[in-house]
């Protein structure tokens, strides 16, 4: 029999357990809806940086496609659509950036490896939403807003606050780019996806090759800003050069404006023909040895034919000291153009109608100012006729430009054109300015090393006293082994002239065109081929020739050896002339010939263009 206190101990121990078993069930329920709930979470959060990470790819794949058209439509000056479309890459830019900041995103970086794909991710993002806000953005509405009818209510000058912005946005951006580049450098690209990793790197790599143009337009607006007197007043020496009568940089240069510039307002206050110069006493100028040599001193005592070296810092000094020694003023730099210039600037403008009721177009202007003027005066007894009609065609064109009553797309297109061809130059008194165009065509100077571009130069200097290369036809044909012997490589360059005219054409010619020393009779051109920097002169030859062509001596000028000839041609008669180089030992980039611009285009043939 049980007893009672044993009854009541049994309960008691019942009741415990089914407690405990309560508890213990309780604990197991709250652990399975514990566990649920964080996987729910888990997966939740999965899901919504999944929503995210699609939201940030499809706005960053959107951002791309508009930074390729962006650039496309900046470089075809199409302002409108380029207006629209940095207004979308911003938007994509900025969603895709709120997105990679969202706070589960942020949490969910510290995840291994997911946590290294998601932050890179989002360095990307943010890098190219600061690099679109703070750049892009701003150069966009710099360049959107230009309008060239707008003028400086104080000044009459064109309104620049659009160039000081465009230097403001390029001081900010390379700050901005640098740390972008560092923060990018600190992602662990080892635990990075492969289209992350890609991304990382393009963007990496887009960073890096932007700094050379960032610095070479920062340069580009230093000078240009200071150039429109941005800072003080300046005063500029624009030089015409006359292609019928060829030099090396392009040809006779024997027509000058002096241009006042003040804070964008332009004048002209000042203009001279070469007849107002005194010649024959050389300008106090250095000039290097080597120049005095194969150009002898006429290249400094004679202002039309300073452009004699194909160096245009040269001409612009000796340019500038004539005007300050015969016109009694110092100017700050020297610009110069010539008609193949001027022709592909009425491309911008328009045809421009002259008091002389000619009208000046694309299609006539290089006939027109260097060949049919001369039909029409009298050079040699009256020189100042034909002066003030180039002088009268430089005003016109100089009011249309400032008149800002042009296509600025075209204008733009037919600046780089003039440069390239290097038909459009400019040198600045300041030599600070100055070296910030090293390196630019602008400058009209040769490359100071092969390493970039191995370049032949071939130039002309008629030495007829004539304006006779307006019917004179050139070709040149360069060939090396430099791909195959790279150690001592050879360059060999041939160099054809060829009269287009008959006796009969040139005996009708005007007395001025057919020149001072032969008449009709005959033409004389020099011809000087440049070969690459440190090279050798091994051979200087006639290949064919017209009356007598002659192989004169040779020098080292500009770094660079040269072979020098003399050609003497009938009417239609040709010549060619050759000159062969060793090259040093060294780097050589791609070859490259430049010369005279010459108002029938010299054929240019190089083999191999490149080495592959």
């Amino acid at each position: 029999m049980i007893s009672r206190d044993s009854g009541r101990a049994a309960a008691r121990t019942s009741r415990a357990k089914a407690r405990k078993k309560s508890k213990h069930s309780t604990t197991k329920r709250w652990v399975w809806i514990g566990t649920g709930t964080v996987l729910i979470l888990i997966l939740g959060a999965s899901a919504w940086v999944a929503t995210r990470a699609l939201v940030v790819k499809n706005e960053l794949e959107s951002a791309q496609s508009l930074i390729d058209r962006v650039q496309t439509e900046a470089q075809d000056f199409n302002l409108d659509a380029l207006a629209a479309s940095s207004a979308k890459l911003s938007e994509h830019s900025a969603r895709a950036v709120a997105h990679a900041q969202d706070p589960v995103w942020r949490a969910t970086e510290m995840v291994p490896y997911l946590g290294d794909n998601l932050s890179a991710v989002r360095i990307v993002a943010e890098s190219i939403d600061e690099i679109v806000q703070d750049v892009a953005a701003p150069a966009v509405a710099a360049v959107t807003e230009f309008d060239l009818s707008t003028r400086d209510p104080d000044t009459g000058g064109f309104d620049l606050t659009p160039l000081t912005r465009a230097r403001e946005v390029i001081a900010a951006a390379k700050p901005i780019f640098a740390t972008s580049l560092e923060r990018l450098d600190e992602i662990d690209q080892a635990k990075t996806l492969g289209p992350v990793t890609a991304a990382v790197t393009r963007l990496q790599g887009l960073l890096t090759t932007a700094g050379a143009p960032l610095d070479s337009a920062g340069d580009l607006l230093n000078v240009a800003t200071a150039a429109l007197g941005v800072e003080a007043p300046r005063n500029y020496l624009l030089a015409f050069q006359n292609n019928a009568e060829s030099t090396a940089l392009g040809g006779s240069a024997a027509s000058y404006t002096l241009l006042s510039v003040d804070n964008g307002a332009v004048a002209v206050i000042g203009q001279e023909g070469s007849s107002t110069f005194v010649e024959g006493t050389a300008v106090d100028v250095a000039v290097d040895q080597s120049a005095l040599d194969l150009y002898s001193e006429y290249i400094r005592s004679y202002v039309n034919t300073s452009t004699s070296r194909p160096d245009f810092p040269t001409a612009a000094s000796i340019m500038s000291a004539f005007w300050q020694r015969d016109q009694g003023s110092a100017v700050d730099g020297v610009i110069s153009i010539d008609p193949l210039a001027l022709a592909l600037i009425l491309k911008a403008t328009g045809p421009i109608d002259l008091p002389s009721g000619d009208i000046l177009s694309s299609e006539k202007a290089v006939s027109l100012l260097v060949n049919e003027v001369y039909f029409r005066f009298d050079s040699f007894g009256d020189p100042k006729l034909a002066d003030a009609f180039f002088q009268s065609a430089a005003s016109a064109v100089l009011t249309k430009i400032t008149s800002g009553d042009f296509d600025i797309k075209a204008m733009v297109s037919a600046l780089s054109v003039g440069i390239e061809q290097g038909s459009v130059m400019m040198w600045s008194a300041n030599e600070s300015e100055q070296s910030q165009l090293d390196g630019y065509r602008i400058q009209g100077v040769l490359p100071k090393a092969n390493d970039q571009s191995t370049l032949i130069g071939t130039y002309f200097r008629d030495t007829s006293a004539s304006k006779i290369d307006y019917y004179l036809q050139t070709s040149s044909a360069t060939t090396s082994d430099v791909c195959d012997a790279p150690e001592n490589p050879t360059f060999t360059t041939s160099v054809t002239l060829h009269s287009n005219l008959t006796p009969d054409q040139a005996a009708a010619l005007p007395p001025y065109i057919q020149g001072l020393n032969f008449g009709a009779r005959m033409f004389s051109t020099q011809v000087f081929i440049y070969g690459p920097v440190a090279a050798t002169l091994t051979e200087a030859r006639i290949d064919s020739e017209g009356v007598e062509s002659v192989v004169n001596a040779g020098n080292v000028d500009l770094s660079r050896p040269v072979a020098s000839f003399t050609v003497y041609l009938a009417p239609g008669e040709s010549s060619t002339v050759t000159a062969t180089f060793l090259g040093a030992p060294g780097g050589y980039g791609p070859l490259e010939v430049r010369g005279t611009p010459m108002i029938n285009t010299t054929a240019v043939s190089v083999e191999p263009a490149s080495c592959g």
